[in-house]
């Protein structure tokens, strides 16, 4: 006991006992009494270690101390000299380590140093991808995954690594690379996992990681250029499909035959691709299939029937060619073939106006361009995004013609009897009819150049009215002035 006793003497004691004058600073003796200080230079140690110094036979020792990095950590008071030093507080690392020794005559003389490695902690042990609660391509597994745990420092101390899940050990490596195999089955979604390290002193340190066990496929959406379940050869599909562990790459297959592959999805910062169709594809029914992989082999698969059109629609539309337009018209689509239908029409003279609804027509103003002959444009497409353009031309009137009186009773005139009116009237188009009026209603048209038209004047009251009105083409109209008559 009473060994033990003075082995554990206190720093505090010896601290005591220097200030109280049991002998002055240490110096280094001329002939140092220490034969081996008990430790050996880059000697490692860890946690509490018993130094016992060799003292040469016979030499006036009384107290040893034990310092390390210059402060006093055990103390002895007699031979067998032993020293219990406790390194747990300090954090590993290169210690400078000598002897204080006491003679009998109250002088303090030093040892040599040696420095020794203090080492408590084992290294800690690190896994092959950033630790992160959120899902990404880095940590995100599925089935069965080998992979290797890496000392961040000093690698020939480590004698094990376990890898443990939820506390559990699952796995064991004794050798460097420190391979170790996690199966993910029975897993789903954040998994903790752990790294703990044992070193040849017997330190155990723990790293903790987060992974995530992914056996879901991608999502994956499909559209089409421009109505659902319709294509043609020269359109295709809009694929959308995203996944925490990246999207690898997407798939078309037409018929049982893989026509696209793309592997952009991953990295083109939209989640999306577009494939084009089969260049071969023939009008009909087909089947479609696309696939959609993510990193770790997880497939998420959409099949369904589509409707291949290649053709554009043959139309036919007014005005017809050549016709005679003022003001505001329609163009209409009259007659449509097309094996899945329109979607789309619009007409251009000048401006242009579109509609997506039956019935396929719309509304131009023609005062947009300059009279004349001009080029009346329609666009049509089918569901399958086939598009026909088609074009004639047109006359745009609209100036309205001229018009005059050449032969007829002057303004006020009484007449009695049948009477003969002459008219004149012109437009760069052509005239379509010149009308004869009496009180507003029309009484008589002709289309003849000369355009003559006979007055009764027993017809109408004692007093009537009677104008000329002269249409072009176009339709335009022009009235010469009124003329009044009694009878």
């Amino acid at each position: 006991m009473a060994r033990a006793w003075r082995t554990a003497l206190t720093v505090t004691a010896l601290v005591t006992a220097l200030v109280a004058g049991v002998g002055s600073a240490p110096a280094h003796a001329a002939e140092s009494p220490v034969v081996s200080l008990g430790l050996t230079p880059g000697q490692r140690i860890s946690k509490t270690v018993v130094v016992r110094p060799v003292i040469a036979d016979g030499a006036d020792v009384t107290r040893i101390l034990l310092y390390a990095n210059g402060q006093p950590v055990a103390s002895d008071v007699s031979a067998p000299w032993s020293l219990l030093w406790a390194t747990a507080g300090i954090v590993d690392q290169d210690v400078r380590v000598d002897l204080g020794l006491l003679d009998s005559s109250g002088t303090w003389t030093r040892s040599e140093p040696v420095r020794v490695r203090v080492d408590n902690y084992a290294p800690l042990a690190d896994f092959p991808w950033p630790s992160s609660t959120y899902a990404n391509q880095l940590n995100s597994f599925t089935g069965v995954k080998e992979f290797n745990l890496t000392p961040r420092q000093d690698p020939e101390t480590v004698a094990r690594i376990d890898l443990l899940s939820d506390g559990h050990v699952i796995d064991s490596a004794t050798m460097a690379p420190w391979t170790v195999t996690w199966d993910t089955g029975g897993s789903a979604g954040l998994v903790t996992l752990q790294s703990r390290t044992f070193d040849d002193l017997g330190n155990v340190t723990t790293n903790q990681v987060y992974a995530h066990v992914d056996n879901t496929p991608p999502t994956l959406a499909v559209g089409f250029d421009q109505v659902d379940g319709y294509v043609s050869r020269t359109g295709g599909i809009l694929v959308d499909s995203q996944d925490p562990a990246l999207v690898d790459r997407v798939e078309l297959l037409v018929n049982g035959k893989l026509i696209r592959t793309d592997r952009s999805i991953c990295c083109n910062g939209f989640g999306a691709v577009r494939l084009g169709w089969d260049a071969t594809a023939v009008n009909g029914p087909a089947t479609m299939t696309v696939r959609s992989y993510d990193s770790l082999g997880n497939v998420a698969e959409y099949t369904r029937s589509v409707m291949v059109d290649n053709d554009g629609p043959a139309i036919t539309f007014g005005p017809a060619a050549n016709a005679y337009v003022r003001g505001t018209f329609t163009a209409a689509v009259s007659s449509v073939k097309d094996a899945t239908g329109l979607i789309y029409m619009s007409g251009y003279l000048g401006e242009l106006a579109y509609t997506h609804r039956a019935p396929w027509s719309v509304r131009l103003d023609s005062r947009r361009v300059g009279d004349g002959r001009r080029t009346l444009r329609v666009d049509v497409m089918d569901k399958a995004g086939n598009v026909t353009t088609a074009g004639h031309t047109i006359t745009i009137d609209n100036t309205p013609p001229s018009v005059k009186f050449v032969q007829a009773p002057k303004n006020g005139a009484k007449v009695t009897k049948k009477v003969k009116v002459t008219a004149a009237a012109s437009d760069r188009f052509g005239i379509a009819r010149v009308q004869l009026l009496v009180n507003g209603k029309v009484v008589a048209s002709d289309t003849r150049v000369a355009y003559v038209f006979t007055m009764n004047p027993k017809s109408y009251g004692k007093k009537f009215t009677v104008q000329v009105r002269a249409y072009d083409k176009a339709g335009n109209a022009k009235y010469t002035p009124k003329r009044t008559y009694r009878r």
